[in-house]
């Protein structure tokens, strides 16, 4: 792999349901990963304070009696702050594990730091069309051993697995791809908004520009394809809640929708 992996901090929880305003953590690994290679390890069980829902402990394994003289969040939450502060960190559906977190700190009164996400999941979603962009699936489909499904640490160490993996497949088409899946969760809407005005100013100022765009590879299924397309933007349009870009592309010589989420890069010449 030619492609040059920053220092990361890979997080996976285990919690008692869905829900961070009811549910609580009951399991969190942190892994620091430098140069390729786990360098320090952070697990353990917490006491959640409630019960475990009989579903729940069905999947993990975990159940109340192993989580009885765990520690609480509140008496590891400096140790977490200290092991996630300013870093990089690599998540599967991000969404969920930063929100419960997210969740636990306010409950122990501390402030949530700023913090940067790789989330495998989104990855998977954008630049692959897999029946199942879960964990398990992946896991399963890139034939990755695992110790025990469900239980924070494994759940790390596979999500990291399959990382590497993802790197290697996306470098081939598109080398500088790793700074575009770095995002700042505290300034994601900000450059949201601020893709939406460089391309209104763009329609407006009837200027033909290049994007960076994911689209469907019809020699594999399951992987997307990374083209660079010369384009003149006509109008943003929002179908089935989904948000295209109309624009004439060069390349088909025909008006075409291009999704906002696939668009990586926009060159502005």
């Amino acid at each position: 792999m030619k492609t040059k992996i920053p220092e990361i901090i890979v997080l996976d929880t285990e919690t008692t349901g869905l829900n961070p305003e009811e549910d609580r953590i009951c399991e969190i690994a942190l892994l620091r990963i430098r140069e390729g290679e786990i360098v320090e390890k952070f697990a353990t069980l917490i006491n959640p304070e409630i019960k475990i829902p009989t579903e729940v402990s069905f999947i993990s394994k975990i159940l109340d009696d192993d989580l009885k003289n765990a520690p609480l969040f509140c008496s590891i939450v400096d140790k977490v702050n200290e092991i996630i502060k300013g870093k990089i960190i690599l998540c599967h559906n991000a969404d969920f594990d930063i929100s419960f977190l997210k969740k636990e700190f306010k409950r122990c009164g501390i402030e949530f730091p700023e913090i940067k996400i790789i989330d495998t999941f989104l990855i998977a979603k954008r630049f692959f069309n897999f029946e199942s962009n879960s964990l398990s699936y992946l896991s399963h489909y890139y034939r990755i051993e695992r110790n025990i499904e469900h239980r924070a640490e494994d759940d790390a160490k596979a999500t990291f697995e399959i990382f590497k993996i993802f790197c290697e497949e996306i470098e081939e088409t598109y080398p500088d791809f790793m700074e575009k899946i770095i995002f700042d969760i505290f300034k994601t809407q900000d450059k949201v908004n601020s893709t939406n005005e460089k391309i209104s100013k763009f329609i407006n100022e009837k200027k033909e520009i290049e994007i960076i765009y994911i689209s469907n590879n019809v020699k594999n299924d399951n992987k997307k394809e990374i083209t660079k397309r010369k384009i003149l933007p006509l109008e943003i349009i929002i179908e089935n809640g989904v948000k295209y870009l109309k624009a004439y592309c060069y390349l088909r010589k025909e008006e075409r929708k291009f999704r906002f989420d696939k668009i990586i890069e926009i060159l502005d010449n």
